[in-house]
């Protein structure tokens, strides 16, 4: 079932466990705007996810990312595997394109919670927040 609320998708998925009890799993996958995003870091809940290029990171991230590149494709895969499906992730890129086919592919490998910055490390950039060199 897939419930779609004011730009917030959830998706609601049945288990059964070893009891043969149904266990209901709920998963959030949004775009933040880059205030919303900020709280959200601020919170210390998040692992933050910065899916740029080396380069791109250089010259300029959200205090405390991680950068993974999203085109370094099979390592990147790999990498998403290593992580827990049911922490809490904030996601990255320039504009959002990649961010958001990260999305997608987080919410196929079984995340439950994942927000993305609407716009990208340019709509942070221009909203006048904090940036690391």
């Amino acid at each position: 079932m897939v419930i779609a609320l004011a730009g917030v998708v959830i998706f609601i998925t049945h288990m059964e466990n070893s009891n043969n009890n149904i266990l209901s799993a709920i998963s959030t996958f949004s775009d933040l705007p880059a205030t919303e995003f900020n709280q959200a870091i601020s919170s210390g809940q998040y692992q933050l996810i910065d899916v740029r290029t080396l380069a791109e990171y250089k010259a300029g991230h959200i205090k405390g990312a991680k950068e993974e590149d999203f085109y370094q494709t099979e390592a990147f895969s790999k990498y998403l595997d290593t992580l827990d499906k049911n922490g809490k992730y904030l996601i990255y890129c320039h504009t959002g394109k990649r961010s958001g086919l990260t999305l997608g592919l987080m919410q196929q490998k079984g995340f439950t919670t994942v927000y993305d910055l609407a716009g990208g490390y340019s709509a942070w950039v221009s909203s006048n927040l904090p940036v690391e060199k």
